[in-house]
């Protein structure tokens, strides 16, 4: 800021002889000062030296002012981030940097988008921590049932028989199914799963899944009714039978025993796969929550049903795989209805 002061000054002044020297008063000098003596030399005076550098001292005490003002606006927000991040660098994510009143708006910017950015990294953080959590809980079950069960085996308290081992079975395909899910929604949240796509009718995928589930499902007491139409899209058939079959797999751990209505349609925007049932439903507002991995309305009660909290997750990451959207919504008078909008044809 000096040198720009000082340089400003000093093309002021040599702009201002060159200009009288070779141009004001060789072509526009006023008749009054045609008889004038011509003067002896054009260098400054030691009064006019005193005024030039007067007036550099006073520009240059004002640059420094508003260097230092400028300076402090713009280098305590910096130094705000610059130390929460050696915060967050360490380890504490919950370090936020300040806001200055004083601050420009890029650097006021530049705080907001750290701090949005510190905390994503702290929700990370914590919903992994939650992952853990709840991946280790869902799998103490079925291994504790295992090692117990082969452990009596081994010391002849069991008697291997064709039930016991059919209950192994069950365990170990529950298992199975935990790390196949967990699996699906890992590739679709880092953007990696792969879909097989081809053309093909949401109707015929319906009813080859209908047909197997069908059976089971009336066991449990659901009766299942169908309204399919003629649905043409772009998808993964594997995946799509995968979804439906999570829902009426969840139909029939959560509120049997009801109706069941599935249907197929389209609609301007979309192609729709319904799954309507009229069980006991959802607790106000956990409509949005429903497709939350590890979330349950009543704990308990998946417990004894068996659910690991990750199927209707696993329906929104294949929805969404596909550009579309899973969502729930209460079904008249009760129950849910479960709706997979996918891009149609």
């Amino acid at each position: 800021m000096a040198g720009v002061t000082g340089l400003a000054l000093i093309i002021m002044c040599a702009g201002s002889f060159l200009f009288y020297e070779f141009v004001y008063f060789r072509f526009w000098a006023p008749e009054g000062l045609e008889g004038l003596p011509e003067p002896d030399s054009y260098w400054p005076t030691t009064p006019e030296w005193v005024a030039f550098l007067g007036l550099w001292a006073i520009g240059l005490g004002g640059a420094i002012v508003a260097a230092m003002r400028f300076a402090r606006r713009l280098i305590q927000p910096l130094e705000a981030v610059a130390t929460a991040a050696r915060r967050v660098a360490a380890g504490d994510l919950s370090a936020r940097a300040a806001p200055t009143k004083a601050s420009f708006a890029e650097t006021r910017q530049l705080i907001e988008d750290f701090n949005h950015m510190a905390g994503q990294l702290n929700r990370a953080e914590t919903e992994m921590r939650a992952w853990h959590a709840a991946i280790a809980h869902e799998l103490r079950t079925p291994l504790t049932i295992l090692r117990g069960q082969i452990q009596g085996y081994v010391d002849g308290v069991f008697t291997p028989d064709t039930p016991s081992l059919q209950g192994l079975l069950v365990q170990v395909e529950g298992l199975s199914r935990i790390v196949d899910d967990l699996k699906v929604l890992t590739l679709a949240q880092n953007g990696r799963l792969e879909l097989r796509l081809e053309t093909i009718d949401l109707a015929q995928e319906v009813a080859s899944v209908v047909a197997v589930t069908a059976p089971m499902l009336q066991l449990a007491g659901v009766s299942v009714h169908v309204d399919l139409g003629s649905v043409v899209i772009r998808g993964d058939g594997a995946r799509i039978r995968q979804t439906l079959t999570a829902l009426l797999d969840n139909v029939r751990r959560y509120a049997a025993p009801c109706e069941v209505r599935i249907e197929t349609r389209v609609t301007r925007d979309h192609a729709i796969l319904r799954v309507c049932d009229h069980g006991p439903g959802l607790p106000k507002g956990a409509e949005t929550q429903v497709f939350d991995a590890f979330w349950r309305s009543d704990a308990s009660r998946s417990r004894e049903s068996g659910g690991s909290g990750l199927g209707l997750a696993v329906v929104q990451a294949i929805a969404q795989a596909h550009g579309g959207v899973a969502v729930a919504m209460a079904s008249e008078p009760q129950g849910v209805t479960f709706e997979i909008r996918l891009p149609k044809l």
